[in-house]
């Protein structure tokens, strides 16, 4: 009896704190698209000044607007909605979110700007400075898990956050640990490949990531859940082709930052659309699998 009723209480505790963890999230990418057009403005500022000549400088953004929009925003991240149970929740982080893609949109143009503009490294240090500061550098250094668990774990649980904030601010949704082993700031670990594992051993335990191989090489990261890209997909797709089935290839050929989801996700996707009856999975003769929307 004693277990059954432990089991309820887990699920209300969970309901209670997934929309907060969430709109965390959120108010973590408003931070970031901020930050972006503070670096966008500043080098429009330079360029001004160099008398540099290009296109995207000559296109004038709506910057009162956008502040408008992200300040609209702030507002109500900041508000009660923090304290709103799931289905409140549910009713508003969709529009929301949607609302940050489109400012992004608006602020860099397209992906390719962002990389070039602010590197995931700076959107990190804009989250974490400790990375930089030379009084925190033993934070690149394994603490002693026998000697000081309590330092161990709060080591673990700090870098799990960079972890996971790396590999959404790079829209990574699988990351090779050899190659993160020399991306900035993990490269600056003392044992760059124990680190790593130890750190995505802990994003398994806060249910934010798993394993794709039992060498532990690959590490699927869920910087956004399946019923966001969920949303995402299905608005994208009702946009291009309400009539016509999507097939995967048109999904990986978008351009957006669903477009690298592992094939596994967008079949999970497909059939989660399927279940609440807002489309169906139609099998080609090639083995291959295509979505199609249900019209009203």
């Amino acid at each position: 009896m004693e277990r059954q009723e432990e089991k309820p209480k887990e699920a209300v505790k969970e309901a209670k704190e997934k929309p907060e963890r969430e709109l965390d999230g959120l108010r973590k990418e408003l931070a970031r698209l901020k930050e972006l057009k503070k670096q966008k403005e500043l080098k429009e500022i330079e360029a001004e000044s160099e008398n540099i000549a290009s296109e995207a400088i000559k296109e004038e953004l709506p910057s009162e607007e956008i502040e408008e929009r992200l300040n609209k925003i702030e507002d109500i991240l900041t508000s009660k909605l923090g304290e709103i149970d799931q289905k409140a929740y549910e009713q508003n982080a969709v529009q929301i979110e949607k609302e940050l893609r489109e400012i992004e949109l608006e602020i860099i143009k397209e992906r390719e700007a962002v990389t070039k503009e602010i590197s995931t490294y700076e959107l990190l240090l804009n989250d974490y400075p400790w990375l930089e500061e030379k009084r925190y550098i033993f934070m690149y250094s394994i603490p002693n898990k026998k000697t000081d668990l309590k330092d161990y774990e709060s080591w673990k649980n700090e870098w799990s956050k960079v972890l996971f904030d790396y590999a959404r601010y790079a829209i990574l949704h699988i990351l090779y640990l050899r190659q993160t082993e020399s991306e900035k700031p993990f490269s600056n670990f003392e044992d760059r490949k124990r680190a790593l594992e130890e750190i995505a051993e802990e994003l398994l335990n806060k249910e934010q990531a798993e394993w794709l191989s039992k060498s532990k090489e690959k590490l699927r990261v869920y910087w956004k859940s399946l019923d966001n890209w969920a949303e995402e997909i299905y608005d994208w797709a009702m946009e291009i082709s309400p009539l016509e089935p999507i097939l995967i290839f048109e999904i990986r050929e978008s351009n957006k930052a669903f477009s690298k989801l592992p094939n596994d996700d967008i079949i999970k996707i497909f059939k989660m659309l399927e279940r609440d009856k807002r489309g169906k999975i139609i099998r080609l003769e090639d083995d291959q699998v295509s979505f199609k929307i249900k019209i009203e």
